[in-house]
C-alpha cells in the first residue's frame, strides 16, 4: 500500500533558508580566506571571486534538488564548489581560531633551534676545541659581572679570570685596584671587556681555525653573534610564549613578535652561515623565514594542517568547514532532492518543490 505525506510549507521554508544561511557564511569567509590574495590586485576582488563560485554553487545544488536534467552533473559541479569554500574557509577560520597557538608554537621551536645552535658549536672540529669558546663567553660575562658589581675585581673574579686562562693558555693578571667607586669598576671591566675578546680571538685563530685569520675571523664573529644572539633575543621568546593576546589576521604584517621572529630567523642565518663558511660544513641548516609571517596565506594554512593533524583544535576547525560547507547542504539535498519515483511528475517546479507544493514520499505497509 502507497501512500502520500506532505512536508509542511515551513519545513520546507526553513530547509531552504539553512542551505542558503550555509552558502551565505561560506560565501563571506571565502572572501575573508581569499583578501591576502588581493585578486585583480584589488581588495574587493576576493569578493567577484567569492561570487563567482556562490553563484555556480547554487545553480548546480538547486538544478540536483530539481531532479531534472543534469541532476548528477549539477551535484557533482556542487561538491567541486563546495571544496573550493572548504579550503577558503580554512584560510580564515584555521589561523584567525589558531593565530595565537601557531606563534606560541614557532616561539617555543625557535627557542630550541636557538639552544641547540648554541650547544652545537662543538661540532666545527673533530676535536671539540670550539665548544670551549661557549664557555669562554660565559666566563667573560662572569668576570665583568663581578667587576662592575659591589665586590670589584675580588676573588671571585679573579677566580673566573684564572678558569679563562686555564682554556686559554693566557696568561692575563687579575687587576691590582679592586675599585672603589662605580665609574673605577666601569673603567677597569671596559678594559678586561677587550682583553678577553682578544684572548677569545686569539685563541679561535689558533685553536679552531689552524692560523688561518681569514676563517677565524668569520669563525669567531659568527660565535660571538651567535652569543649575542641567544642573550638578547631568549627573554623575548619567553615573552611571547608567555602571551595569551589574540592575533589578528591584518595585524600579522606589522605585527611586533612575528616580527622579533623574523629578526631572530633573520640574525641566526647570518651567524650561522658565517661559520659553516668558516668550518667548510654545513652544520647549521638555513632557516630562511619565520613561518608564522605568512599566517593567513592558503600555502602556510594548508602546510600547517598537515604538520598539526594530530591536534584536536585543528580537526574542530576543518569539521567545522566540512559542516557549513559540505554536510549542511548535502543533508538538505538529501530530504528534499526529488526521488527517481517522481522524474515524471512534471508539473512540479523547483520553485513549487521548495516552497509550498505537495511533497510525496512513498511508504509501504
Amino acid at each position: 500500500m502507497t501512500t502520500k505525506t506532505k512536508i509542511p510549507p515551513i519545513i520546507q521554508l526553513g530547509a531552504v533558508l539553512l542551505s542558503l544561511t550555509a552558502f551565505a557564511v561560506g560565501f563571506w569567509h571565502t572572501h575573508l580566506g581569499l583578501k591576502e590574495m588581493r585578486p585583480f590586485e584589488s581588495d574587493y576582488g576576493s569578493l567577484a571571486i567569492a561570487s563567482i563560485i556562490l553563484l555556480l554553487l547554487l545553480i548546480c545544488y538547486f538544478f540536483a534538488v530539481s531532479g531534472r536534467n543534469g541532476r548528477k552533473t549539477g551535484l557533482y559541479i556542487y561538491l567541486v564548489c563546495a571544496c573550493f569554500f572548504i579550503v577558503f574557509n580554512l584560510n580564515f577560520f584555521y589561523p584567525s581560531y589558531l593565530g595565537r597557538q601557531l606563534v606560541k608554537e614557532e616561539a617555543i621551536a625557535l627557542n630550541d633551534t636557538l639552544q641547540s645552535f648554541t650547544h652545537r658549536i662543538n661540532m666545527i672540529d673533530n676535536t671539540g676545541t670550539v665548544s670551549n669558546v661557549s664557555k669562554l663567553y660565559n666566563l667573560k660575562e662572569q668576570i665583568l659581572d663581578e667587576v662592575r658589581g659591589q665586590a670589584g675585581f675580588g676573588p671571585r673574579a679573579t677566580d673566573y679570570l684564572n678558569q679563562f686562562n686555564t682554556i686559554t693558555g693566557g696568561t692575563l693578571k687579575r687587576n691590582l685596584v679592586i675599585g672603589q667607586t662605580q665609574e673605577e669598576r666601569e673603567r677597569i671591566a671596559e678594559r678586561y671587556k677587550d682583553l678577553l675578546n682578544a684572548e677569545i680571538r686569539n685563541y679561535v685563530i689558533q685553536r679552531v681555525a689552524g692560523g688561518n685569520v681569514a676563517n677565524a675571523d668569520k669563525l669567531y664573529n659568527g660565535i660571538q653573534e651567535l652569543e649575542i644572539i641567544n642573550e638578547n633575543y631568549s627573554p623575548q621568546l619567553k615573552e611571547i610564549i608567555a602571551d595569551d593576546s589574540h592575533v589578528l589576521l591584518e595585524s600579522v604584517k606589522t605585527h611586533p613578535q612575528i616580527n622579533t621572529l623574523q629578526k631572530l630567523v633573520t640574525s641566526l642565518d647570518d651567524a650561522t652561515i658565517k661559520i659553516n663558511e668558516a668550518s667548510g660544513k654545513d652544520i647549521f641548516p638555513k632557516l630562511e623565514e619565520a613561518k608564522t609571517r605568512n599566517l593567513g596565506r592558503i600555502a602556510h594554512t594548508l602546510s600547517s594542517i598537515w604538520q598539526r593533524l594530530g591536534h584536536i583544535d585543528t580537526w574542530a576547525m576543518i569539521l567545522l568547514c566540512l559542516f557549513i560547507d559540505l554536510l549542511v547542504p548535502l543533508a538538505i539535498y538529501t530530504l528534499i532532492r526529488k526521488k527517481e519515483d517522481d522524474e515524471n511528475d512534471e508539473s512540479l517546479t523547483l520553485t513549487e518543490r521548495l516552497f509550498g507544493k505537495e511533497r510525496n514520499f512513498n511508504k509501504r505497509y
